[in-house]
C-alpha cells in the first residue's frame, strides 16, 4: 500500500477537536458546553441540572467502570462529548486503581506508580473518545497559585494530569468574568497570558460568552472555526504551531532557573516562531523566582543572585 505523504505545502485535515475550557463554579461552563454541535454531557460532577432550560442529553456517572470502555456505537446521533469535570473523573480512575496496592501508598494516597497509571488511563481514554470521530469537550474547576502578589489560575486536576490534558487538547481556554464598557461580561479567554494557561490553536482569540438564548450554537461556531483555520495551514505551519504548543506544555512545570536556560538553549533560530517562542519563555519568567544576568545572558535564581551580592560586598 502506498503511504499517504502530506507534502509541506498541503493542509492537514482535522476532522475533530479536543476543547478544554476551565473556570470558576457557576460561570455557565456547562450551558455553554451544551451549545456544542448534538452534545451528550458525561456528568461525572452531578451538575448537569445546573444548565436548567438549557440542559441536553446526560449519562450520570457514578463510578468509572460505567465509562471505561463503550463504542462510538453507543453514542450515534451525538457529535459532541462533554465531559463534566475532568477533575471528578480523575477522583473516579483513582478510586478504580486504589484496589491494587502497588498504586497506593502505605497512607492510602497515590504511589509515584499510582500517579503514572492516573495520567496513563485518563490519556488513553481521552484518546479513545477522539478516535470515535467525536468532538470532545473537557469541563474542570479552576484553581490558584500564587507566586508573590500574582495569582495564576490553572484547571483544578491532580498530579501532571493536567498536563496531560493540555497536550491533547487542541483549545484550552480560561472562563472568567471581566468589567467592560457595558458593565460585567462572560469571558472564554483562549489568548495565553501569565495568570492563567490557554491554548489557541484556532487562532479565536478572547471572545464574549453571550447569554445562551442569544447564541444557542456559540461553542459550535467556535470549534468550527477553529477546525477551518488549523485546515487552512499548511503541514510546514501546523508543525511549528504544535512545537509552539509543546514548549508551552514544558513551561508549565518550569521552577527554576536551569530548566529556563535549557528551554533557551534547545530553541531552535531558524524557527519559525522562535520569537514567539522566546517571548513566552520570558513571559513564564515573570511567574518565577528569577531575573536575568546580562552579564552571562542567563536567567538566575533570585536567592542565588541575591548571594553573589553578599559575597561581592
Amino acid at each position: 500500500m502506498a503511504l499517504n505523504i502530506v507534502t509541506s505545502v498541503q493542509p492537514l485535515s482535522i476532522q475533530n477537536l479536543v476543547v478544554f475550557i476551565y473556570g470558576d463554579p457557576g460561570i455557565w461552563k456547562t450551558s455553554l458546553a451544551f451549545t456544542a454541535k448534538k452534545p451528550i454531557l458525561f456528568d461525572f460532577d452531578k451538575g448537569a441540572h445546573r444548565a436548567g432550560v438549557y440542559r441536553k442529553d446526560t449519562v450520570q456517572i457514578n463510578h468509572w467502570g460505567e465509562v471505561a470502555n463503550f463504542t462510538a456505537q453507543d453514542l450515534n446521533g451525538y457529535d459532541t462529548i462533554i465531559v463534566d469535570t475532568a477533575g471528578r473523573a480523575l477522583d473516579m480512575i483513582t478510586d478504580a486503581i486504589k484496589s491494587d496496592s502497588k498504586n497506593t501508598r502505605r497512607n492510602g494516597e497515590l504511589s509515584m506508580q499510582g500517579y503514572g497509571k492516573l495520567g496513563s488511563i485518563f490519556s488513553n481514554w481521552l484518546k479513545m473518545l477522539r478516535g470515535m470521530g467525536k468532538d470532545v469537550v473537557l469541563l474542570a474547576h479552576a484553581s490558584e497559585d500564587k507566586n508573590g502578589d500574582e495569582i495564576i489560575k490553572r484547571p483544578d486536576m491532580v498530579g501532571g494530569s493536567k498536563k496531560e490534558a493540555y497536550k491533547i487538547a487542541d483549545m484550552m481556554g480560561y472562563m472568567t468574568i471581566e468589567q467592560g464598557n457595558q458593565g460585567a461580561v462572560r469571558m472564554l479567554n483562549f489568548r495565553p497570558h501569565p495568570n492563567y494557561l490557554a491554548k489557541d490553536s484556532g487562532n479565536i482569540g478572547n471572545v464574549v460568552v453571550h447569554p445562551i438564548d442569544q447564541a444557542p450554537n456559540q461553542l459550535a461556531c467556535i470549534i468550527q472555526a477553529t477546525k477551518d483555520h488549523i485546515n487552512s495551514l499548511s503541514a510546514e505551519a501546523s508543525k511549528a504551531q504544535q512545537d509552539l504548543d509543546d514548549l508551552r506544555t514544558e513551561l508549565m512545570e518550569v521552577e527554576t532557573a536551569n530548566a529556563l536556560n535549557g528551554l533557551i538553549d534547545g530553541l531552535n533560530t531558524q524557527h519559525p516562531l522562535y520569537k514567539q517562542m522566546k517571548c513566552d519563555i520570558w513571559t513564564a519568567s515573570k511567574n518565577l523566582n528569577v531575573e536575568f544576568d546580562k552579564a552571562s545572558g542567563k536567567f538566575v535564581d533570585v536567592v542565588e543572585a541575591e548571594t553573589a551580592e553578599v559575597a561581592d560586598a
